[in-house]
């Protein structure tokens, strides 16, 4: 929020009179049954959802009126967020605290339409990570990635924290009735040892794969766990050359992996 609120409206965000307004739009309806807001109009199921492609978002059912979602959108367009948004899209540096792009938008454009950072297409490396990915993937869903005695995946382990916990956390929450019933899936966040021990409890190193998920490959509590999931393996499997079949990295640091 503070690049926003420096690049187009020097107030704070609790001084600016859109705020404020919203605030006291909040004491008005905060009590408001969903009863009476559906009751007094019969059309806002409709007014108050969306579809794109298979996707439907039901926002009706939420204590929010039409001058709720105005009052929203003023302080979105003081806010500067229209042309946030277009930043984000142009490949501008628009994360300010590490002083480069967020490249969300080409990780899910499929368009295969130009996408520049520091006057370099991107798209095609990010097709070329997200091709591997699948084949990877596809591999061990499969079963064709053995592990080092040749067995089957059937654990997968994310050792991560923060977004490289929760998002593949909430992802495979999300799709599991989609999932194959013959992996499971475990996460490990913690840098309390009770954690991993917990999680790993039971598991087959033979039939584990550990993915390690840190950006920079340095995060403490994700190297620990990390390197407690690495002993294990080795104690059991008695090689190190079995890492190679048990642990894979998802960074943006290379040298690091």
């Amino acid at each position: 929020m503070k690049r926003i609120e420096d690049a187009s409206n020097p107030c704070r965000l609790p001084e600016r009179p859109e705020w404020r307004g919203l605030m006291e739009h909040h004491e008005r309806v905060k009590d408001l049954h969903l009863r009476e807001l559906f009751i007094s109009d019969d059309q806002r199921a409709s007014k108050m959802s969306l579809e794109a492609e298979d996707l439907f978002l039901d926002y009706s059912k939420n204590r929010v009126t039409e001058e709720t979602l105005r009052r929203l959108l003023d302080l979105a367009e003081t806010s500067g967020l229209r042309r946030e948004i277009e930043a984000m899209f142009l490949g501008e540096k628009i994360n300010a605290t590490e002083g480069r792009a967020v490249l969300h938008v080409a990780l899910r454009d499929l368009s295969g339409r130009s996408i520049r950072v520091d006057g370099v297409n991107v798209a095609p490396r990010v097709k070329e990570v997200l091709d591997r990915m699948c084949e990877f993937s596809g591999r061990v869903r499969s079963g064709a990635w053995r592990g080092y005695t040749g067995r089957p995946i059937r654990n997968i382990v994310n050792i991560g924290i923060g977004g490289s916990d929760l998002g593949p956390c909430m992802a495979c929450e999300a799709l599991e009735s989609y999932s194959n019933p013959a992996l499971r899936a475990f996460f490990v966040s913690n840098v309390d040892g009770t954690h991993i021990s917990e999680t790993i409890r039971g598991l087959d190193p033979s039939e584990t794969l550990f993915v390690v998920a840190s950006k920079s490959f340095s995060t403490e509590e994700t190297m620990t766990n990390a390197s407690s999931a690495r002993d294990w393996c080795l104690s059991a499997l008695g090689d190190a050359s079995a890492v190679s079949r048990h642990f894979v990295a998802v960074s943006a640091n290379m040298p690091a992996v």
